[in-house]
């Protein structure tokens, strides 16, 4: 005749247990930021005195860019009046700023880039590398221009600063859409990046395209342009992304 035997829980599995708020921290990895919060101080003060001291100009930007989407007239107006220049470029600065801390503050971006450095690092670094890129490729876009003796080349950066602006909005937009959604994860924003880029992208390829066929290039110089200085960063950028 078979019996019951009662035995307690605890025997069962003698080692196991319950942990709550107990973390495992990767080598490499320190949890603790003691710059992060001055940091965010000092850029949030100087982005509100920013926008504050140049608010104009930055709205005046918006609604610059905005009627240049629907008119490649107005488009290129931007670059034959420097006030309408200024305007812009404040708004692409000021967004730019933006952007960096952003994306300095997020955790998707710091998988990116390390968790070993500090927020000023992350921002400087973000920001350094943006400036860097377009400052490269204005000179690049400046010795094209020479090398062709066609200067309307340069009107190829100055239009991607319009362009850019645009994509920056949308990726606040999206950022600042996602933070109020508490069931949406902040991982989200890799792919808002990519399908905000798309068609931010497509209309920038077909207004620098209709600048190339206007001044006289060929198609096949318009593909050429387009493989080397507008889709190999797109590439590095999904690389970056999803990497």
């Amino acid at each position: 005749m078979l019996q019951a035997e009662t035995r307690p829980i605890q025997e069962l599995w003698r080692e196991s247990y319950i942990a709550l708020n107990e973390i495992e921290v990767p080598a490499g990895i320190s949890l603790g930021d003691p710059f992060r919060d001055i940091t965010n101080f000092f850029i949030i003060i100087a982005l509100v005195g920013f926008l504050i001291i140049a608010h104009r100009r930055i709205l005046e930007g918006f609604a610059i860019i905005a009627g240049a989407l629907t008119s490649h007239k107005r488009l290129l107006e931007i670059e034959s009046q420097s006030n309408l220049q200024v305007c812009r470029n404040t708004a692409f600065v000021f967004l730019t700023l933006c952007c960096s801390f952003v994306f300095a503050n997020i955790a998707y971006a710091t998988e990116i880039i390390g968790y070993s450095y500090t927020l000023p690092v992350r921002f400087a670094g973000i920001l350094g590398f943006i400036t860097l890129f377009f400052i490269a490729r204005k000179l690049i876009l400046q010795f094209l221009a020479w090398v062709n003796s066609n200067y309307s080349i340069k009107l190829i950066h100055k239009i991607s600063c319009t362009y850019a602006t645009l994509w920056y909005f949308v990726i606040l937009f999206c950022f600042f859409t996602i933070k109020s959604i508490p069931s949406v994860p902040m991982g989200s924003m890799r792919y808002c990046i990519i399908f905000s880029l798309l068609p931010v992208m497509d209309l920038y390829f077909f207004s620098i395209f209709r600048i190339f066929i206007s001044k006289g290039f060929s198609p096949f110089f318009y593909i050429l342009y387009l493989c080397t200085l507008e889709i190999l960063p797109i590439v590095m950028l999904l690389y970056l992304n999803f990497s």
